[in-house]
């Protein structure tokens, strides 16, 4: 297959799977912050007052409804950084206090099930991105020199999407239903629709009903534009988005910690990996004042990644990148925890509840918890990048995107990254950019030390490059300073304290506990596979669905996913481009249901973290197949296995290993809402996504839609 990575990529044997080597590529190697930014001189933001604003609702009615603007604003996210150039979400009405401060990640929003909710998102960017736009991409199609598909003079489109939510589709916020603040919109953006929701409604608004039918469960919202996500999601518009139910609030009883909102000791963590601009930028990157405006060229402006290298010129045809020009994938070098740089957590001597959220573009986390030694670092290592630190308290993962598992897992605080981890079928810590965690972590008779939040997870994953690994203890180029930035393998440090007030109830969250607040499973957790045979569930459809590889007409790499059929526009590849035909239409029965199994060959050298728009699945099995072999359908050549146990409960984003295909089954039903929802006047239907959530990939072209007719 020519016009694919697979003519760049070797296979071995690891652990009985095909395990893909990817050839070096364009990724950002964050030689333009490559100095020194000191760790642990920043305080973690709390959620609520003095930290992270919560929103609030505007409007006392039976729905609550909140008002956001998308701005720009600055943010200092370290002391020794000037204050970055951001885009977020800016709440009008904030917990706390009348005048609250437009912070990064800004917007955190709780809710309570069954209890519908409306906003209001108003489009106040300016024309002009901080960021650098590759207008090659097609959909862009000009900018700055034409209107192009976004109208308008900027890159400033958005989109708002519930990531995780169970929403009407013209409230999912889908990569065509962009609106910029001139009132130029895309061809799924519904404003008729809206109008019923809010009259009101203005140009260069969104309005957005959110049901919120779904157990307790961490889900975020962030922009979705077309072709812009991967920039709008990088400098900043996102955050949590946090759905509470009687049940969960009766398991504080049995020792879960109260809630943050109760001023509890439950910690939301967004990680980031982020790039600053450095003193020496002109030096690093010659062509970064050609590209962006004179905001994003101070020191502490985020650096995004703009020349495309390609090591494989004779596939160009004569063509080139242009510059900016989307990269395969983003790896930063510094690591931030809700919005700041290597934060400190103080702690009490109890219980925490840890909500984890990988908001990476395209980095994988393999988390653990050390404890801190002397040095600077608080982490010291082999001379082969192992830490010799002890080990930190035990994690106890209770839950995933989807709400609770099945039941609670342990999980020890060091498993150092190995490729034998795909597939052992051990309890682990992986989050995949878009995954989240819930983890209950007790520090009960720590007082007086310090545990560093540490990861060792490969990037590009599973494969590597040590170029992408910061830490003191790397090589070349990746080598750094004890005490000091870049390091990708430290996110943060927690100091405990003593304990205060009553002691914690005694902790009780037992398969029992657990099981009676799920959403009810299609098939029973982890049975799927026996003695190695996965046994599919019968009387449900089969889909054979692929991961791809190949590339564009300027010669980038390019990433797919579509079905296990030839595209007849591009030679020997499987995948579909975005804006091709929907080949996903799904049809649902007299009861609105329509239950299927998507099987999904990864045919790349990557795992994929896969996002289904809509629709919570169940994971049910992987099973390793030769790649070299595969011609629509996949020879096997290993047994099947069952999801990790911490894969068990309801899942919405999944890693998808290379060289396997996962099986996974849903429900493609439709929320219930007291209103008609129109069909999309661009595919028919009921218009959602599947894509990849590695931004890059999925902006290029890693997307599909997914119609529910």
């Amino acid at each position: 297959m020519h016009s694919s990575r697979r003519n760049f990529i070797r296979t071995i044997a690891a652990a009985g799977t095909a395990t893909m080597i990817p050839f070096r590529r364009a990724w950002a190697r964050a030689q333009s912050s490559n100095w020194p930014i000191a760790k642990y001189r920043t305080t973690l933001r709390g959620v609520g007052p003095g930290g992270i604003p919560v929103a609030l609702p505007d409007r006392d009615t039976p729905i609550a409804h909140y008002s956001l603007n998308v701005t720009e604003f600055t943010d200092r996210l370290h002391p020794a950084l000037d204050p970055t150039t951001l885009w977020g979400f800016s709440p009008s009405n904030a917990l706390g206090e009348a005048a609250y401060p437009t912070r990064h990640l800004g917007g955190v929003i709780v809710v309570q099930r069954g209890v519908p909710t409306q906003l209001t998102i108003t489009n106040k960017l300016p024309p002009v991105h901080p960021l650098p736009v590759d207008v090659s991409l097609p959909l862009i199609g000009g900018f700055p020199e034409a209107a192009g598909r976004y109208g308008g003079s900027g890159h400033n489109a958005v989109s708002t999407h519930l990531h995780g939510g169970f929403v009407p589709w013209p409230s999912d916020g889908g990569p065509m239903a962009w609106f910029t603040p001139d009132g130029h919109v895309g061809e799924s953006y519904m404003r008729d629709f809206m109008l019923t929701l809010n009259p009101t409604l203005a140009p260069g608004q969104g309005e957005y009903y959110y049901p919120n039918n779904q157990s307790a469960r961490f889900v975020w919202y962030h922009d979705h534009a077309h072709e812009i996500t991967r920039l709008n999601a990088y400098a900043g518009i996102a955050s949590a988005y946090i759905i509470r139910d009687t049940f969960e609030s009766a398991l504080r009883n049995k020792g879960l910690p109260d809630f943050v909102e109760a001023g509890g000791r439950e910690i939301p963590l967004v990680i980031q990996d982020k790039v600053f601009v450095g003193p020496d930028i002109a030096l690093e990157d010659p062509t970064w004042a050609d590209v962006t405006p004179p905001k994003s060229q101070t020191v502490g402006s985020l650096w995004y990644p703009h020349v495309y290298e390609n090591p494989n010129r004779h596939y160009l045809h004569g063509a080139s990148a242009p510059d900016p020009a989307c990269v395969p994938e983003m790896f930063g070098d510094t690591m931030l925890v809700n919005g700041t740089v290597y934060p400190v957590a103080d702690v009490e001597a109890r219980r925490y509840r840890l909500r984890l959220l990988n908001a990476c573009q395209s980095r994988f986390l393999n988390v653990q918890l050390y404890l801190a030694d002397d040095s600077s670092d608080g982490i010291s290592y082999r001379s082969k990048g192992l830490p010799v630190n002890v080990p930190g308290p035990g994690f106890l993962v209770i839950g995933t995107e989807g709400g609770f598992l099945p039941e609670p897992v342990r999980v020890p605080a060091v498993q150092p990254f190995h490729l034998e981890m795909l597939t052992d079928g051990l309890p682990n810590m992986f989050v995949a950019p878009a995954e989240r965690l819930d983890v209950i972590v007790d520090f009960t008779g720590q007082a007086g030390k310090s545990f560093i939040l540490y990861s060792d997870a490969p990037a590009p994953f599973p494969s590597g490059d040590r170029d992408t690994d910061y830490f003191s203890g790397g090589r070349g180029q990746a080598r750094t300073e004890p005490g000091e930035g870049p390091d990708t393998r430290i996110i943060m440090k927690f100091v405990v304290g003593s304990a205060s007030g009553s002691q914690d109830l005694p902790l009780s969250l037992t398969r029992d506990d657990l099981r009676a607040g799920l959403d009810p499973f299609i098939v029973p957790p982890g049975v799927a596979v026996q003695n190695g045979a996965l046994n599919l569930p019968p009387g449900y459809p089969v889909r054979q669905l692929t991961l791809n590889e190949g590339f564009d007409a300027l010669g980038r790499l390019i990433q797919l996913v579509g079905p296990n059929t030839i595209n007849p526009s591009m030679t020997d590849t499987y995948g579909r481009l975005y804006m091709d035909t929907p080949t996903e239409t799904i049809t649902r029965d007299g009861a609105g249901n329509a239950i299927e199994v998507w099987q999904i060959a990864n045919l790349s050298g990557d795992t994929h973290p896969i996002h289904f728009h809509l629709v919570n699945v169940q994971i049910l099995a992987r099973q390793p197949f030769d790649v070299r072999k595969y011609a629509g359908t996949p020879m096997y050549t290993g047994p099947a296995r069952n999801p990790d146990p911490t894969e068990l409960g309801w899942k919405e984003t999944v890693r998808m290993n290379p060289g396997e295909v996962t099986t996974v089954i849903a429900n493609f039903a439709l929320p219930p809402v007291p209103f008609t929802v129109p069909s999309s006047p661009r595919t028919g239907g009921a218009e959602y996504v599947w894509h990849c959530h590695i931004l890059e990939h999925e902006e290029h072209d890693m997307m599909r839609p997914l119609i529910i007719a």
